[in-house]
Order: C-alpha cells, then sequence, then structure tokens
C-alpha cells in the first residue's frame, strides 16, 4: 500500500528551522522579555550551582539528614567539581544568550 507524502508547509518558521543559527531567531516564538527572563535563568542557577557545593548548606541540609548513606556522595569533592561545571555551563549559556541578542539586535545595544 503506497503512503502518502506528507503536506509542505511554507510558513517562515520552517524555514528558519534549517538556517543557521546567526540568521534563526533565538528562540522561535518567544519575546526579547522572555529572552531577556531566559538570560537571568541561566545565570542565576549558574551563580547557585558554583557556589553551593562549598557552603555550609550542601552538608547539612534535609536530605542528609534523612538519607544519611548519599554523605560520602555529596561531600566527595569530584561530585562537588561536577555541579560546579554545571554552573560554569549556565554561565556561559547564559553569557552566549547575551551574545547572540546584541548581534542580532540591529544597533539598539550598540553604539
Amino acid at each position: 500500500m503506497p503512503s502518502t507524502p506528507l503536506p509542505i508547509s511554507h510558513s517562515p518558521d520552517d524555514a528558519a528551522a534549517g538556517a543557521p543559527r546567526s540568521r534563526r531567531r533565538l528562540l522561535p516564538g518567544a519575546s526579547w522579555f522572555g529572552h531577556v527572563l531566559y538570560i537571568l535563568y541561566c545565570l542565576e542557577v549558574g551563580v547557585f550551582l558554583i557556589f553551593l557545593p562549598w557552603l555550609d548548606i550542601w552538608d547539612n541540609n534535609y536530605v542528609l539528614s534523612r538519607w544519611p548513606l548519599m554523605q560520602p556522595l555529596v561531600a566527595n569533592p569530584f561530585f562537588k567539581g561536577a555541579v560546579l561545571g554545571l554552573g560554569i555551563v549556565n554561565v556561559l549559556i547564559g553569557i552566549g544568550e547575551i551574545a547572540q541578542i546584541r548581534k542580532g539586535s540591529k544597533g539598539f545595544f550598540s553604539r
């Protein structure tokens, strides 16, 4: 039984989906305010994950009091370094999104 081809949509978003990242919108369908919220979220989570493993609350919290067998994993410096690495990645994503907005701003942020 032959299959019927799917209809082809000619909307601008379909054309942008295959375009290089520099030519398409940052987040399709999102507003400029949404981009700013996303950037703030990435930066906030990143800074939180960078500093949290080295604070006292990391070792003394409710989860560890309920499951003390997790203490060796959570106190492991390699695990703390992995969490710090995730924080750095989040900060870099936020900075990359700022650069992407600046590149596509058509002079609003530039002098």
